[in-house]
């Protein structure tokens, strides 16, 4: 975690600002390039604190009487204790003493299926949990990502951005490098861990384990919310897209990408591939990790071997290894929820959360690697208006 971050994050219990107490920190070497992309965003790399790390501490939050782990640089701003709370509390018992005894970790009760994720994903020196993206080149992302959000060009100026459900932390670096501003990627799992630990170089990024429904975060914070395969595995889309929402800007961007009804109904193959899901996920959901890998193994060979065959009779489609499909696997599978949500559900939520000039992506505007996926699936964007009134567009 960077030391100014602290100002940015809020209680997610209490809503109040917080304090920060290092237990270790250090200042961290920054390239050139990132130099040159902190003067785009507005800072300037010599500045106080702006390239100082924090590997563990505590964040307190005096008035409700709760503290939050950092370990390993990730804040742990869920509302409730996991297992990485007694492994923190184990390893600093010295540190955690001296604050006495008026601080505890949270103890709110999960949102539904929360646990099933965190399960799912609890390895975090080794597991890493893709958010769906397929394009790697930069520029064939910065594609994806321009016809996502619906941008002819870079925006300018530089825009925040939070990712909810960020995985691995890939796209919110790619997502920053193409808005010029900081991004803050947030996940329920620990592959914020791993994020964290990829990009320890990079102050222009921040990761935090955290629910979409408790974000620690002072709303409205961010100019753009990007969402992409995560709101569908929540008890409900619908409550989750209303609670991140809350968070984009007036003036800001939201996008959304979930599940859609053609991923379970295109082809016989489908339907039946569905029928496996529904049987299995009640089993897959509380498997322990290594049953629930040996479990999936099975449904990644099949994976690859799908990718192989399509790429072979298209030429479309990324290619899968075999770890990539099982990640794949464990994303669709392991989660207790997996919505499929038409568009026109979508877009009333959106309006509902007050937002306008609705669109659903069209798939066709969408780079040839990801448009089945797109096909398959839906995205919808919205604008948080300044003034004026709601105004719907919905595009096939």
């Amino acid at each position: 975690m960077w030391k100014r971050f602290v100002q940015q994050l809020r209680c997610p219990v209490s809503g109040e600002v917080l304090t920060l107490i290092p237990f270790r920190e250090t200042d961290a070497l920054i390239s050139d390039p990132i130099a040159a992309s902190a003067e785009t965003a507005g800072y300037c790399a010599s500045q106080r604190d702006f390239c100082r790390r924090v590997d563990a501490g505590v964040l307190l939050a005096p008035s409700a009487g709760l503290l939050y782990p950092i370990t390993r640089g990730v804040p742990l701003m869920l509302p409730y204790e996991t297992a990485m709370h007694p492994r923190f509390a184990r390893e600093y018992r010295a540190e955690l003493a001296k604050l006495g005894p008026r601080y505890r970790f949270p103890s709110c009760c999960p949102r539904p299926g929360e646990h099933a994720i965190l399960r799912s994903f609890n390895r975090a020196s080794t597991v890493t949990k893709h958010n769906g993206a397929t394009v790697d080149v930069q520029e064939d992302y910065d594609r994806r990502l321009a016809a996502e959000l619906g941008l002819r060009a870079t925006p300018e100026p530089p825009c925040t951005l939070l990712e909810v459900g960020c995985g691995d932390g890939l796209t919110t670096a790619k997502a920053r490098r193409y808005l010029k501003a900081e991004a803050v990627g947030v996940d329920l799992s620990y592959a914020v861990i791993a994020a964290a630990q990829r990009f320890r170089n990079n102050p222009l990024l921040h990761f935090v384990q955290a629910s979409a429904f408790h974000l620690p975060f002072e709303p409205p914070a961010f100019d753009v919310i990007y969402s992409r395969g995560a709101l569908h595995h929540t008890y409900s889309t619908r409550d989750a897209l209303l609670a991140v929402a809350k968070q984009c800007r007036p003036g800001g961007r939201f996008y959304l990408w979930v599940y859609g009804p053609g991923s379970i109904n295109g082809s016989p193959l489908q339907r039946i591939a569905y029928m496996a899901e529904s049987a299995l996920r009640p089993i897959l959901s509380r498997a322990p990790g290594v049953i629930g890998t040996a479990l999936l193994a099975p449904i990644a060979l099949g994976h690859v071997g799908m990718s192989r065959l399509r790429r072979r009779m298209n030429g479309n489609g990324p290619p899968f290894t075999f770890n990539r499909a099982l990640d794949s696997a464990r994303d669709r599978f392991t989660p207790r929820y997996a919505h499929r949500q038409h568009a026109s559900q979508v877009v009333e939520w959106f309006r509902e959360a007050g937002f306008e000039s609705i669109e659903v992506v069209d798939w066709k505007d969408i780079p040839d690697a990801d448009q089945d996926d797109f096909r398959r699936n839906t995205g919808v964007r919205g604008d948080r208006p300044l003034a004026g009134q709601v105004h719907v567009s919905i595009s096939n």
